[in-house]
């Protein structure tokens, strides 16, 4: 059961989403219609305290040759509090996803890097209001 969701998840994401390249991105809303309990009124303790948020869930599709080059996937997120995370993800496997939630918080843009051994950036996807981060210094 597991693999089918995440066969429908990845054929979803291949097909409803933005593609560049290799990546696949979708950005989601989470609440607590995303739970299946919500839909076949099934009991579920989730249903007390449901996710509420966003989640970006990333898929990729690398050829041999790139693949070979030791990838990592680097997402950075800015939130609409001005607050910035990055997460990296080693790519083990030629074509895979990765869901990552933030519940709780309000994407703002993102970017998402595919970084090689060398820590060249091999790919970059970037949300279309992905801009550099000014730092001023406010003394």
């Amino acid at each position: 059961m597991k693999r089918r969701i995440a066969v429908f998840v990845f054929l979803l994401t291949v097909f409803s989403s933005c593609y560049k390249n290799h990546l696949y991105v979708q950005q989601e809303w989470v609440d607590r219609n995303f739970l299946a309990s919500s839909r076949v009124g099934t009991p579920d303790p989730r249903q007390e305290c449901p996710p509420e948020g966003q989640r970006l869930l990333v898929a990729w599709r690398f050829p041999p040759y790139l693949f070979d080059e030791q990838l990592k996937l680097v997402l950075t997120v800015r939130f609409w509090d001005n607050t910035e995370e990055v997460f990296d993800l080693a790519i083990v496997n030629l074509k895979s996803y990765a869901a990552f939630p933030f519940y709780g918080k309000k994407i703002l843009t993102y970017r998402i890097q595919i970084v090689n051994g060398n820590d060249e950036v091999v790919e970059t996807w970037e949300h279309h209001f992905w801009t550099p981060r000014i730092d001023v210094d406010r003394r």
